[in-house]
């Protein structure tokens, strides 16, 4: 069964980005170890909502948005049209190159895949990145038993605790910010 959001998932994470956009996603992209010219990967981007303040940043870099999701990745091409530094990916369960970004991000995302997914996902976005390259996610920590299990995956992939944080996002709650870096 593929997954597409329906019209109200929309129309309201477009109300969340307007109304909430600084303070929720502007804070998490500013917060991205980005120096402009890295390759970044947005892992299940939805519509941009983040990807609109990496794209920013990067100057001289790429950001590739996936999604498992082609009407979110409509959404997303239609936040992201004026930036012509973004590539759009339809996958699932991620077949990501070997070291190829500086960068990979997640934005309240990584909750809602299933425990047997999460065991495929985290190494290979692991894998995905080049020695020094990190790891960056936010999630909330209404489920702390899903996010030991995230953190548990990427220290098992080979990912080093560069630094975490507990955040407090308007209307969502608190949520866990944490940095991985790959040696």
């Amino acid at each position: 069964m593929k997954y597409g959001p329906t019209h109200l998932e929309i129309f309201l994470t477009r109300l969340a980005f307007f109304f909430c956009s600084r303070s929720v996603y502007k804070a998490f992209a500013d917060r991205l170890p980005l120096t402009g010219g890295e390759k970044v990967l947005d892992f299940g981007c939805g519509m941009g909502t983040v990807a609109y303040y990496a794209a920013k940043r990067l100057h001289r870099g790429h950001l590739t948005c996936l999604d498992i999701s082609e009407r979110w990745l409509d959404a997303c091409r239609r936040t992201l049209r004026k930036y012509g530094n973004v590539d759009y990916l339809l996958a699932g369960s991620p077949a990501l190159a070997k070291e190829i970004y500086d960068v990979v991000y997640c934005h309240f995302v990584l909750h809602d895949i299933t425990d047997d997914e999460l065991e495929r996902v985290i190494p290979a976005l692991a894998g995905a990145l080049r020695p020094g390259g990190v790891l960056a996610f936010r999630e909330p920590l209404c489920d702390t038993d899903k996010v030991s299990l995230i953190k548990d995956l990427a220290e098992r992939s080979g990912l080093f605790t560069r630094d975490n944080r507990i955040t407090d996002i308007p209307m969502m709650g608190n949520a866990l910010e944490c940095l991985y870096i790959k040696k």
